[in-house]
């Protein structure tokens, strides 16, 4: 482990010292003296020195001078984190090598049950990196992976220097579908194929355990951009990347596949194919002549290319019913190891994703289908498996949808504390086949541990009404990225949380910055995909242990009462939005949805949870994933609280991920915000809270500090600190001067947002 750490610094250093470089040859000296001397001070800051001298520096820098400066600490992460997945790759190597089993690797499941899992990207606005520095985050990955080309890494980090990283107009609908698709094209196709290559293995036979859908192109809640034109688009686009990816397959397996049929018989099969297909294509099999001739998988995949390129395939499944016709020619004429190779991976890429990449689902708004427009009436007339109905309150909701529809799935998304106590009672009513908890505002709503608790509660009570119905219930889980919107790592969540019935139906969200962090390079995406599928089989074969949850039952009453103490405030609104860049944030052109709910008068009530908890985590306060546990766990039993952190996967996850959260926050950080708020009265019940809080952990974890039995992310959290804190400092300045009116500071405003959510990995 030691060595590969020491690979990651060197890694670390090679493209801070390049940016270095980079810094000099496009600015000079001066810039790079100005960045150092920042850094330097914000590292005294952090040993102890006052954060005066930070404070000072970065205010008598020039507008321009501390533009450069953010952007290049901005970049530093950029690269800093392209590092650092380069490193997780590294390691699930070294544990290959070294014959270790990880928990989240197929070789840990035991048993393997009949399960099905869905991963949803999707069209949420949290995503602050543009395609353009994606794309030059993988190029650089390969770099390393290829060994320390400098030059080559010279020019990548040049061009992301000069490449402006805050989008000049806000994406449109279509940017997202693009940008959505790319990471299909990337590493997802691939991978996907990958894992399915390893779980037949061991179920040959099987269904694909997995499916991807996405919202994209069909999210209509709140989004008034979208409508049956991006639905249709975002399918059309999909067909079109998959087309052409098959043609490029098809072509390239046509050069491997030289077997003759002078040496070798083939079946009736394929040539009455062959013959039906040059009937069907007169005017290519003219052109073709006689190529091939006695190569008939090559004649064969010759026409099945230019049905591709013709684009004359109907349904997927006819062409994969013509590559199953080569399978099975080559299997029954000792060619077994041939169809086991690149033909079988074009075959399960088709049998996975069609011609459809992922399921766009439809979802609007429980509202807008009680009085729609003929934009909705148009959006759901073409829906298609699934329509997702937010804001569901009772059955009727979800029946006035699917008197809208043909989708055959229109699933209630319970999302308030209300909602999810009524979850059980409006599925009995309705008999729908999935439902969607989400986490986003319910956290929102009533504070992270309440929420937590209460979507446990809804998941117990709906799997109790599915057995007693004897139906099949598929449990949708509407995560977010960061631990305030249900967010950490997928595979501890999949498995703290209950089952729908039977245990192993079920889908996931992938929104914003994880789904680049996950699936950005191949290898960490086929890593990822795979841990999710494990957990879903761990979980389907599992039994959850008998614990006295009583506990729990007061423990989030009194987090929501302390949650909504704080958010009920009559100061508060002003509070927050003076305290926080929340209404800076919609200036920022990272989504094609606005940030509020146009509906709504109500500040709290109109914003979403999305820039609710951006907000926070700008500041590094991240209020909204622990405000209101330290007070709960100090009314319970420590010995108590402790046995559940050791025994019950819900609860161990839920501290796990708090540990996580608190770590990452510093509240000497969001302390400098107060220069920007008239009334402080609230700050001190804040601060309060988070040492009450990390106190608590520490206590349960039994541990002398955050993440002590993590020590590499430990290490990794604290040495980023000196260089998010500059941006901090110098965010604080330009907010100061935007809102007295200084419209000039707003582009290095809006990249000292992207800055600090690079430098974070995380913004709602």
């Amino acid at each position: 482990m030691a060595a590969v750490s020491d690979a990651l610094r060197r890694d670390v250093r090679l493209l801070g010292d390049l940016l270095g470089r980079v810094l000099v040859e496009q600015e000079g000296e001066g810039l790079l003296e100005d960045v150092e001397r920042v850094r330097a001070l914000a590292r005294a800051a952090r040993a102890g020195e006052p954060h005066d001298e930070l404070r000072r520096a970065v205010a008598e820098l020039p507008l321009e001078r501390q533009a450069s400066v953010l952007r290049a600490f901005a970049l530093y992460f950029q690269l800093a984190n392209v590092a650092e997945q380069h490193h997780r790759i590294r390691r699930l190597r070294e544990y290959r090598e070294e014959g270790r089993v990880p928990r989240e690797s197929l070789a840990a499941v035991e048993e393997l049950r009949p399960v099905s899992l869905g991963l949803v990207l999707t069209a949420h606005p949290t995503e602050a990196t543009r395609r353009t520095v994606l794309a030059a985050h993988l190029r650089i990955a390969r770099l390393l992976e290829r060994g320390e080309n400098e030059e080559a890494l010279l020019g990548e980090i040049t061009g992301l220097w000069q490449a402006d990283e805050v989008r000049t107009r806000r994406p449109h609908v279509v940017d997202e579908i693009r940008n959505g698709h790319w990471f299909f094209e990337q590493s997802l196709i691939d991978a996907g194929e990958g894992l399915l290559r390893d779980y037949r293995r061991r179920a040959p036979d099987a269904p694909p355990p997995f499916r991807f859908g996405t919202w994209i192109g069909g999210d209509a809640d709140g989004n008034p951009n979208t409508n049956v034109e991006t639905l249709r688009e975002a399918r059309r686009r999909a067909r079109e990347l998959l087309r052409l990816r098959y043609r490029a397959d098809t072509r390239a397996l046509a050069q491997e596949l030289g077997v003759s049929s002078r040496l070798v018989p083939v079946s009736d099969e394929l040539r009455e194919s062959i013959a039906r297909d040059e009937q069907e294509l007169p005017e290519y099999a003219q052109q073709i002549a006689d190529q091939n001739l006695d190569e008939p998988y090559r004649r064969k995949l010759s026409l099945v290319w230019h049905r591709l390129d013709a684009d004359r395939y109907a349904r997927a499944e006819d062409l994969l019913a013509d590559l199953d016709v080569l399978d099975r020619s080559l299997r029954a004429n000792r060619g077994t190891r041939i169809a086991d190779g690149a033909l079988a991976a074009l075959r399960r890429r088709v049998e996975l994703f069609g011609f459809e990449l992922a399921g766009v689902e439809v979802r609007v708004h429980a509202r807008d289908a009680r009085q729609p427009d003929e934009r909705i009436r148009a959006l759901l007339a073409e829906a298609g498996e699934t329509v997702i109905v937010s804001g569901t309150s009772s059955a009727e909701d979800v029946e006035r949808v699917r008197a809208l529809t043909p989708a055959r799935n229109v699933v209630p998304l319970f999302e308030s504390l209300e909602t999810l106590r009524a979850a059980p009672r409006i599925y009995e009513q309705l008999g729908c086949r999935e439902v969607m908890v989400g986490y986003s505002d319910s956290a929102k709503d009533v504070g992270y541990l309440a929420a937590q608790w209460e979507i446990r509660q809804a998941l117990v009570a709906l799997a109790e009404a599915a057995r007693r119905r004897d139906s099949e219930l598929t449990v949708f889980h509407g995560r977010g990225g960061s631990a305030g919107r249900g967010g950490g790592p997928t595979f501890d969540a999949i498995l703290a949380q209950p089952q729908g019935h039977p245990p192993g139906l079920l889908k996931l969200t992938e929104q914003g910055e994880t789904i680049a962090f996950k699936y950005g390079l191949p290898e960490l995406a086929r890593r990822n995909l795979e841990a999710a599928l494990a957990a879903t089989l761990h979980a389907a074969a599992g039994v959850e242990p008998r614990i006295d949850t009583g506990p729990m039952l007061e423990l989030a009453e009194r987090s929501r009462e302390t949650y909504r103490s704080l958010v009920d405030d009559p100061g508060f609104v002003q509070f927050f939005r003076t305290f926080t860049p929340v209404d800076e944030l919609a200036l920022l052109n990272i989504g094609s949805r606005p940030a509020r709910r146009a509906d709504d008068a109500d500040f709290m009530a109109s914003l979403r949870a999305i820039p609710w908890v951006f907000s926070w985590t700008q500041n590094r306060c991240l209020l909204p994933a622990w405000y209101g546990c330290g007070t709960a766990f100090d009314s319970a039993d420590l010995d108590a609280l402790r046995v559940l952190y050791r025994e019950w996967p819900f609860f161990t996850t839920l501290v796990q991920n708090l540990e996580m959260t608190l770590a990452k926050s510093s509240l000497e950080i969001a302390r400098e915000y107060l220069a920007l708020v008239d009334d402080a009265r609230l700050w001190p019940a804040i601060e309060a809270e988070h040492e009450r809080t990390v106190d608590a952990v520490l206590a349960i974890v039994e541990a002398d500090r955050l993440l002590d039995r993590h020590p590499v992310v430990q290490r990794s959290v604290e040495l980023r600190n000196p260089y998010v804190d500059p941006l901090n400092a110098i965010q604080v300045e330009l907010l100061t001067r935007h809102r007295a009116g200084d419209d000039g500071v707003e582009p290095a405003l809006l990249r000292s947002i992207a800055g600090i959510a690079a430098a974070l990995r995380n913004t709602g």
